[in-house]
């Protein structure tokens, strides 16, 4: 018997902070982007999708990847201080002028950016971009607001399920450094980053070369007359190499479930079509029941694990694409004393490098479901349209995008595959009793 792991996707593991959170209200699908990059490097996306809300946001190339050995966790504080005070407002001023309009500002991060996204109505967001401004790209960082952040950091890491720990040390086994680098931050760093060093780490990565602003529901030139405004360096800064290396990391927390992740090297966003078809694999291999409340997955991992407990387990498809490498692969939950056949199952199945035109189809029907259901609305398309901004400089819209993946082919998917198995990666979190370390998959 399979269930579903989770109800919402891992494609882009990422943390959030946020205030007063707007439930999205639906547009279309159909339109074009205006893009322009300005002199000093800043991409610039607008486009009109016939929302009644509109959203901004300021995405940096300044993720965890660019954390070192000395500022470890440094983008986890980050993200918690959003809407601290700044240069010119404080937090009171930003919390209460936000909520007199009715908008919400959010700041999500993940390996390779930090965003800051400004919701509402149009007129909201058109009276709070100042705030948005001043949150983004005028913080100080005052030492005791600092210090009140503390218990928020130890909670954090204290309600991390397991299966999020099993993502995140499968990025450090496959990556060691750079991409490797944790979400959140390490016990022994809580309270240990400074003021002085937040500013330093926000003024090299926080620049226009770095950055993309875009919004949805926003006339293009007064996005780019905001954009402008923004007061940002425009220095390259630099990015921390992190190629795949693959390896094994277990950690043993003992209870009655084992959450294994077991991925290959991925795709880069810097190769579209082929970031298309992993994303295209990941449905194929199955990412959980595609009709509430049944337990039946049609996937080829699901096939696979079919009959190998008696017990409940789940299985799930991870996919992340970054701007150098990526993952793919699968995650599982499995009673500890069922966990070794399902392990070695999926091993076996990854390794393969077996996908078929009908699943290949598959995949590609529900992703490009799954993609335009959440871009409808746009509560999702700043953060993919943004994505594509800062990483590569371009951006595709939602119908360009349902047509890329149209043009995937089985062979495109089945070479993902092949490149995924050819050296597996393994991080096993809770009870590992039965589950087989990475040299004894075959």
């Amino acid at each position: 018997m399979a269930t579903k792991i989770a109800k919402k996707s891992i494609f882009r593991a990422f943390g959030t902070r946020g205030y007063a959170q707007l439930a999205p209200i639906g547009g279309t699908t159909n339109y074009n982007l205006q893009i322009n990059t300005l002199p000093n490097k800043l991409v610039v996306v607008a486009a009109e999708n016939e929302s009644p809300i509109s959203q901004v946001s300021i995405v940096f190339r300044a993720g965890a990847r660019n954390e070192s050995s000395e500022n470890l966790g440094i983008t986890h504080v980050l993200r918690t201080a959003a809407g601290l005070t700044t240069k010119n407002s404080s937090q009171f001023a930003i919390i209460r002028n936000l909520q007199q309009v009715g908008a919400s500002l959010t700041a999500t991060s993940d390996r390779e950016t930090i965003s800051y996204t400004l919701e509402g109505t149009r007129q909201a967001v058109e009276q709070s971009l100042p705030f948005l401004t001043e949150v983004a790209t005028q913080q100080i960082f005052r030492p005791w607001e600092l210090a009140e952040l503390t218990d928020r950091l130890k909670l954090d890491l204290a309600v991390r399920p397991l299966q999020v720990r099993a993502i995140d040390l499968l990025h450090k086994a496959a990556f060691r450094t750079g991409l490797g680098n944790s979400l959140f931050i390490p016990k022994f760093q809580i309270g240990k980053i400074s003021s002085e060093t937040l500013q330093h780490y926000v003024a090299r990565n926080f620049t226009s070369a770095r950055a993309a602003v875009v919004g949805l529901g926003v006339d293009g030139a007064t996005l780019s007359q905001f954009a402008q405004s923004l007061c940002l360096d425009d220095s390259d800064g630099t990015t921390n190499a992190s190629p795949y290396k693959g390896g094994e990391i277990r950690s043993d927390k003992g209870g009655d479930w084992a959450f294994v992740a077991i991925a290959g090297e991925g795709a880069s966003v810097k190769n579209p079509k082929e970031a298309l078809a992993a994303a295209v694999l990941q449905r194929a291999l199955g990412v959980g029941p595609q009709i509430k409340w049944t337990t039946n997955d049609n996937g080829i991992v699901s096939k696979a694990v079919a009959g190998t407990s008696s017990e409940p387990f789940a299985t799930s498809a991870i996919n992340a694409s970054y701007s150098d490498s990526g993952l793919v692969g699968v995650l599982i939950a499995a009673p500890a004393q069922s966990a070794r056949k399902i392990v070695e199952s999926v091993a076996r199945t990854l390794k393969s490098g077996n996908v078929t035109d009908a699943d290949v189809t598959r995949g590609k029907n529900q992703f490009k479901s799954a993609l335009l259901s959440e871009l409808e609305s746009g509560s999702k398309a700043v953060d993919v349209i943004g994505v594509q901004a800062v990483l590569t400089g371009d951006a595709k819209s939602p119908s360009d995008l349902a047509a890329a993946i149209d043009s995937v082919s089985t062979s495109d998917v089945r070479n993902v595959l092949q490149k995924a198995g050819k050296k597996l990666t393994i991080a096993s979190v809770g009870n590992l009793v039965n589950v087989p370390y990475a040299d004894e998959l075959k």
